[in-house]
């Protein structure tokens, strides 16, 4: 049966980025689309309670649809998904998704913080090698669409970027992190016999290619916050000061003492990941226990492991898991019974769900931070802050 083919308006976006609309009904999904958009679609894939499909003709342009900054965009590059969404149209989407997840917890949420700029912005990033090709996959498939430059990232990084793929890196993927001094670690999944050639070049100090590496395989990102090309971090330093900041507040100072005279202020991290928020937190004066599954935290395992290890008691809990979320650890934080809670989210819907079985073991959601982390994208951050009773 051949694709059929409608016209839609297009009202709002969707927290996986695409634009979403009504046929007679069902909901149409529809990537590269904005709110306001009436567009004729050729759909692709049909079920009883959903359709998606790809534009055929916009038949009439949104007032907020604004030509793609990046060539590599209207090449059908998926690195960005909303680079043709004029910017307040971008934020006010990220509102109305965090709102949609949210609604349940009746929170109030702040408006969305927009911390970084447009464009250049990205201080980590992860490339795709095949075939000699070197960018990102081209939207909806596993081919490499070659990328000379990235106007996501920050110009330090994206000049070192450029020398990685005149030296014709090994396939597989490459990663590279610009620390605050201008250093760049690259990282590739192979080894390379022409990464010590690089070192030196585009403000390079090192190379990790496969088991080995040459120069310097770890930098300062931040002051104090070490890392590498394959670990985490936030992408953007102007969005990681923000985090941190709505975290810090969110958290507030550490109780005084108590009436014996004892230090309080006791505060469990999980995932705590290189100690990008602990840095904080302990200049505030929490006395941090942090957790994860990697080196240097000072309980490792996962965090339903070692909530069922500690014996506390915490006056806090703070965690920032990975985008699935935190179900495991929630009945251990409600044993724990915490008189703060703050998680941080990089996933609106995951949150809704661990904050509700939250909410269900006698917490109240205060407080909820949207922040733009990643413009031109669908993804946003959350910081939620619950407190008992």
């Amino acid at each position: 049966m051949p694709d059929r083919t409608v016209e839609v308006t297009v009202t709002a976006l969707a927290a996986g980025g695409d634009g979403v609309a009504r046929d007679e009904g069902r909901v149409t999904f529809v990537p590269r689309t904005a709110p306001g958009d009436r567009v004729r679609v050729r759909l692709t894939k049909e079920t009883k309670s959903f359709a998606r499909g790809e534009v055929v003709e916009i038949v009439e342009a949104s007032p907020d649809r604004v030509a793609p900054p990046c060539p590599h965009f209207t090449r059908g590059c998926g690195g960005c998904a909303w680079q043709h969404v004029a910017r307040p149209a971008q934020l006010a989407a990220k509102q109305a998704i965090v709102a949609g997840a949210l609604r349940k917890l009746a929170v109030p949420i702040e408006p969305v913080a927009d911390p970084c700029p447009p464009l250049g912005w990205r201080r980590r990033a992860r490339f795709h090698i095949a075939g000699g090709r070197v960018g990102l996959y081209r939207e909806g498939t596993r081919e490499v669409l070659p990328i000379d430059s990235c106007p996501q990232l920050v110009p330090a990084l994206d000049a070192a970027y450029r020398a990685v793929v005149a030296a014709s890196p090994p396939d597989g993927e490459l990663t590279l992190v610009l620390g605050h001094k201008g250093e760049v670690v690259v990282g590739v999944e192979r080894p390379w016999k022409l990464a010590e050639k690089l070192v030196g070049k585009a403000g390079i100090v090192g190379v990790v290619a496969g088991e080995a590496s040459v120069g310097r395989p770890r930098i300062e990102i931040e002051p104090g916050l070490q890392g590498g090309p394959a670990e985490f971090a936030q992408a953007s330093a102007e969005g990681n000061a923000a985090l941190i900041a709505l975290a810090r507040g969110a958290l507030g100072e550490p109780p005084p003492v108590d009436h014996k005279g004892e230090s309080r202020g006791f505060l469990l991290e999980l995932h705590a990941g290189s100690g990008n928020l602990t840095r904080a937190f302990r200049a505030d004066g929490w006395r941090v226990t942090t957790s994860d599954i990697t080196p240097g935290a000072d309980l490792l395992g996962p965090a339903d492991e070692v909530l069922a290890r500690v014996t506390g008691p915490f006056d806090a809990i703070v965690l920032d898991p990975p985008r699935t979320g935190a179900a495991e650890a929630v009945p251990g934080i409600l044993a724990q019974r915490p008189w703060v809670i703050v998680y941080v989210s990089c996933d609106p819907a995951t949150l809704a769900r661990d904050a509700e079985r939250l909410i269900a073991g006698g917490y109240r959601a205060e407080r909820a931070w949207p922040l733009d982390l990643m413009p031109q994208t669908a993804h946003v951050e959350v910081v939620l802050r619950l407190t008992r009773g």
